[in-house]
């Protein structure tokens, strides 16, 4: 075995994210050289295990998000600790699978590739989950950046050799092929059902009528790049009509997937997916390895049209990352809740007493588990959010002293620190052999802290009596959140059985989510699911 060589971290310029373990094995085939692991530093808080090696003489470190750990926020979550241990990286490449979008503006086939590209309002992806609810329908809110500017130029360069028939994707797609699994024929046929037709169950469409596949032109490309939006969110859409509604509602999009959005705003970066499937309920995966491997060789296309002395000249990751953050000091660690229903009063009240009348400057919500208090503090910070242009939210900092220090100033302007959960004495109000968080909380004209917790002696003690109590949601309002939840929306037609249901669930915000994450993914009865479900949570003490 040959004798890898190890490289000082500060050599790595392109970090490299992907998903799942078949999207890992196509980022190694693609390197040039591996380079041996890297030495830990017994001080090192980062918990990714890194793939090392170099293509097209660019240093590139290559990660997998933590198995079954897949969506925005883990995605966040390894692409900072990365920038964090490679800090000279100055771009990321997000490589992996992804469901696709037919259409007549794009003849979208599996296999295909598509990339992030700005189009219309949108810089290359769009988060399609993320708003709020208004009385005209779903309004989304915020914007992701687009790639860096240094790739988006290899990606200029790159559709250049398309046209020019000088790509060499397919060529380095042949590295792959000594792998079995990575091979076409291993894929099976490419169907794309109507979109109005559901999958008839079992592994594969063996069972799925012929009498719906769509009719299309046979194409001579084996692979089609496609350049333009990527829609991103946390829920995998298995349903064509939702697909092509929510397509519609953002302009035509080109693929959906689950990771891209968590990157754009914290790691400048292209990316990069090969269709595996059509974001349809006909999935199965027998596309993804190919479609894993196509991107890969993509990726690597892209990262050989690029010099690395213009990588050399261009700034960290981090450095670009601070110029966008502007006035922003810190950020809401979690996206919004899309389905957040209900709690009007209680939000109402929090934003009187805290931002218009300035009554008080800290309250607590306090109520059992599952009542919804993280939730509604969540709602509560994107409001403040949308009010208090200048500072966003957080629910915390490393830095303890520095964090007091400065939120107690008045040049941090209007701020609002949420403390969730806190039901720890010890920890809230600390103990003989350590401070409590109480020892470390701002104090400000131009803050405000909300404190979440289930403990009513805290919440009293913490805010003098300023407590917001939250209980189940009231049955109208528990309905409403029901139905949003469920992705199948006849299964609960008879009010009866819905009510029925939601008395059950004692209309306690969590229950209902769990049940709904239930029967999205079953094909029970309406009958069996309303009985099988009051089974589950009947036991108060279970619960």
């Amino acid at each position: 075995m040959a004798h890898l060589l190890r490289f000082p971290r500060e050599e790595y310029t392109v970090g490299w994210v992907c998903a799942l373990p078949v999207e890992l094995a196509a980022a190694q085939e693609m390197l040039d050289e591996e380079h041996a692991d890297l030495e830990r530093d017994l001080n090192d808080n980062d918990e990714n295990i890194y793939s090392l090696g170099s293509i097209a003489d660019h240093n590139v470190a290559i990660v997998c998000l933590p198995a079954g750990r897949i969506g925005n926020n883990p995605a966040a979550v390894v692409a900072t600790q990365m920038k964090a241990t490679f800090k000279e990286i100055r771009f990321g490449l997000m490589v992996g699978i992804g469901g696709g979008v037919p259409s007549a503006a794009a003849d979208i086939r599996l296999g295909d590739v598509v990339v992030s590209q700005p189009d219309k309002t949108f810089g290359g992806v769009v988060q399609y989950d993320s708003g709020k609810a208004t009385a005209s329908g779903f309004e989304r809110t915020g914007s992701l950046n687009a790639p860096p500017q240094v790739l988006l130029s290899a990606v200029a360069k790159v559709r250049a050799n398309e046209f020019r028939g000088k790509s060499k994707v397919l060529e380095h797609m042949g590295k792959l092929e000594r792998i079995p699994k990575f091979q076409r024929s291993k894929t099976g046929p490419d169907v794309l059902f109507d979109a109005g037709y559901n999958h008839k169950g079992g592994q594969t469409c063996e069972g799925c009528k012929t009498d719906y596949y769509k009719d299309r032109e046979p194409r001579d490309e084996e692979v089609v790049s496609h350049y333009g939006t990527i829609a991103s969110g946390n829920q995998v859409i298995k349903n064509a009509a939702e697909r092509d509604r929510v397509s519609a509602e953002l302009g035509g999009v080109l693929c959906f997937e689950m990771e891209a959005a968590g990157l754009m705003n914290s790691f400048p970066c292209l990316v990069v997916r090969g269709i595996c499937d059509y974001t349809d309920s006909h999935k199965n995966k027998r596309w993804q390895p190919y479609a894993a491997g196509i991107a890969a060789a993509y990726a690597k296309e892209v990262l050989s049209v690029i010099p690395p002395a213009d990588v050399a000249k261009t700034r960290t990751a981090e450095e670009a990352m601070q110029s966008t953050r502007k006035k922003t000091i810190y950020s809401i660690p979690f996206l919004p809740n899309l389905y957040f229903i209900g709690c009007t009063t209680e939000l109402d009240m929090l934003k009187q007493r805290l931002m218009v009348d300035r009554a008080c400057y800290k309250m607590s919500i306090v109520g059992l588990g599952g009542t919804g208090k993280t939730q509604v503090a969540l709602q509560f910070a994107y409001t403040v959010k949308e009010s208090w242009t200048e500072v966003s939210p957080s629910s915390g900092h490393d830095a303890k002293e520095q964090f007091q220090q400065h939120l107690g100033t008045a040049r941090a302007g209007k701020w609002l620190l949420v403390i969730d959960n806190a039901d720890d004495a010890d920890v809230i109000f600390g103990s003989s052999q350590s401070k409590g968080i109480v020892d470390y909380m701002p104090q400000s004209e131009g803050g405000v802290t909300l404190f979440t917790t289930r403990t009513r002696e805290i919440a009293a003690s913490l805010t003098r009596g300023d407590v917001l109590e939250l209980g189940p949601m009231n049955q109208q309002d528990a309905g409403d959140f029901l139905e949003r939840s469920l992705i199948r929306k006849d299964l609960l037609r008879d009010n009866t059985n819905k009510a029925t249901l939601l008395d059950e669930l004692t209309c306690l915000p969590l229950a209902i989510a769990q049940a709904a994450a239930y029967l999205n993914r079953t094909d029970s009865t309406e009958q069996d699911l309303v009985e099988l479900m009051s089974q589950e949570f009947r036991d108060d003490t279970r619960y």
